[in-house]
């Protein structure tokens, strides 16, 4: 089992739990994408689930180094846009599902904590914002989170991770902000936080149990997953 930063190439295979688990079980290998593909996956996978999505357009702002190495490198009094539109992110995502209509850009910011994304989408139909977070709560590795409860920012939310009892802070679900998103006709518009270390340790015990064959269902794979890591 290889990580997100492997070409989907070497093994064929990109896993996500919510998307493919299905398809990894017996494989000899799969890999499971970083940390930015799968939540991209695991936010319009929901959206596509309700037939809701037409396409999405992503704006990334990521971290610019680990925090374990921020005093050897990154940036600083800079922000560093990547070259090239698409970013690798929307691509990567296809690379799971084929059929996304997800288009994404991405710049580096100089702090270490997490990436957050922002999120234009096209909906199939003029929807309630209602609707979108009904959708969005098929997933159980989304945490809607709320900017009125103090919330503002990537060091509050790592703040309330640990203040849960999460080893390290621990985000293992995408943190979206509920009172931000905002519907307008056939428009959808949201953001939230990823955790690039946490966020794939629940898809990667996922793939194991794919991968080895242990549990053929994924769904009770990812409710087991779950329990283990505190994930409600």
């Amino acid at each position: 089992m290889l990580q997100g930063g492997e070409k989907h190439e070497t093994t064929g295979h990109s896993f996500s739990a919510e998307n493919n688990y299905e398809s990894a079980v017996g494989l000899d290998s799969t890999r499971v994408v970083s940390c930015n593909t799968t939540s991209i996956l695991r936010t319009l996978t929901t959206l596509k689930r309700a037939d809701l999505l037409n396409y999405a357009r992503g704006t990334l702002l990521r971290r610019a180094t680990d925090p374990w190495e921020s005093h050897l490198g990154g940036i600083m009094n800079t922000m560093v846009p990547e070259k090239e539109i698409p970013s690798h992110q929307g691509p990567d995502a296809q690379s799971v599902d084929p059929d996304l209509g997800v288009i994404t850009s991405a710049v580096k910011v100089p702090q270490t904590l997490s990436h957050m994304h922002y999120w234009n989408v096209k909906l199939k139909k003029n929807a309630s914002k209602e609707e979108v977070l009904a959708a969005l709560k098929t997933s159980t590795r989304i945490k809607l989170i709320h900017y009125d409860q103090g919330l503002v920012s990537n060091n509050t939310i790592k703040e309330m991770y640990l203040d849960m009892g999460r080893p390290w802070g621990d985000m293992y679900e995408v943190a979206l902000w509920e009172d931000m998103l905002k519907v307008v006709g056939d428009e959808l518009f949201y953001a939230y936080v990823v955790d690039n270390q946490a966020i794939v340790i629940p898809e990667t015990i996922d793939a194991i149990r794919a991968l080895t064959g242990i549990e053929n269902d994924g769904q009770k794979s990812i409710v087991k997953t779950n329990k283990s890591l505190g994930i409600n």
